[in-house]
Formats: C-alpha cells, structure tokens, sequence
C-alpha cells in the first residue's frame, strides 16, 4: 500500500450495496478498502488486524438498531460513516451522537471520506525529542537494544517507546514507520 493511503473497511450485511462501494471507493488511487465484513463483530476482528482510517457501514431501512454499534467501531478506527438509502435527520443526529463522522447516501461515500480524510489527516501529530530520535534509529536499522543503548534509557525502555510511537503514528511495523517518516520528513535522511 502507498504511503498517505487512507484504508478503509466496509461493513454490512448487503452484499450488493458493499460492492457497489467498494468499487467507488477503488475508482480513487488514494483509497483502499482493507476488509468487508457482514456485521459489527466481524469488522471489530478486522479492525483490530487492519487499523483502517475508516469504518463505513451500510444501514438498511428498518435496520437502524445497526446504529447501536457505533460507538464500539469508534474506537476501533476514528472516523465512521454511516451510508444509508435514507438520509433523514433523526438518524443522522442519532449517528453523530454515538460517534459517527456523518450520515451520507451510498453515492456521497467517497466524497464524504475525502473531505474528512483531507480534514482529519491520516496520522497524529509528529513526534518531538525523544520519539524523532528513535524514529531516526529504527531508519538506520538498530535493533531495540541497540536503540536503548544509543538513547541510554532503562532496559526496554527503547522497546517500550518504540511500541508507542508505533501506536501514535498508527503504523503496524519498523518498516512502514521507516517509510512514512521519510514521506513526512520526520526523519533525517542519512
């Protein structure tokens, strides 16, 4: 996947309207939908693996309980759309309330995903001091002890931080953090 991609998983029980999104969605170089899943539990096992920028899910008409389930997909991605053949206010409200970014028609999906991912940003803010530090390590290839030795930290401390800065910058590995420093320009290019 290229760097700056905004991932997203769709979840919902209509197989027809999933792949009718899914399709505009990878009509978009920036777009990748990382996962499907027929209902909230599947897409949280998803989420949990594939850390999407975006969870969108398919609400049917007379199926609003789906609903429900927004606030435990928030925090497993933070920015949910909601897509649905009717768009009535009360829903929306009721959607935003429980955490949802919007309410949008199955058409309006990648707008609506490219004007929050153009708001909201793909990663965190950089990292300052000691996390650009070990960024610049993990890009000149030391291992964790290596970098607890280079930062003269506690044994695992340069593990522990490592770990963190992987979870802030919302990257699943050394390498990709790696990448996407450079990308960013947060790490020096030696």
């Amino acid at each position: 996947m290229a760097a700056g991609c905004c991932t997203v998983l769709l979840v919902g029980h209509r197989p027809h309207v999933c792949a009718q999104v899914r399709l505009a969605i990878e009509s978009r170089t920036d777009l990748v939908v990382v996962g499907e899943a027929a209902n909230y539990v599947g897409a949280l096992a998803i989420a949990a693996i594939e850390n999407p920028d975006f969870i969108v899910v398919d609400v049917a008409e007379g199926d609003e309980c789906a609903l429900d389930h927004i606030p435990d997909l928030v925090r497993a991605a933070d920015n949910v759309l909601v897509i649905s053949d009717i768009c009535d206010e009360a829903i929306r409200d009721r959607a935003r309330r429980l955490g949802a970014a919007d309410l949008v028609p199955r058409e309006a999906v990648v707008t609506a995903i490219t004007r929050h991912f153009d708001r909201t940003g793909r990663r965190v803010a950089p990292p300052t001091g000691q996390g650009r530090a070990v960024i610049d390590l993990v890009g000149n290839e030391l291992n964790d002890e290596e970098i607890t030795g280079q930062l003269v930290t506690s044994k695992g401390a340069g593990s522990e931080d490592l770990d963190s800065i992987l979870r802030k910058m919302k990257v699943r590995d050394r390498f990709e953090l790696h990448i996407y420093s450079l990308y960013k320009d947060l790490a020096s290019r030696e």
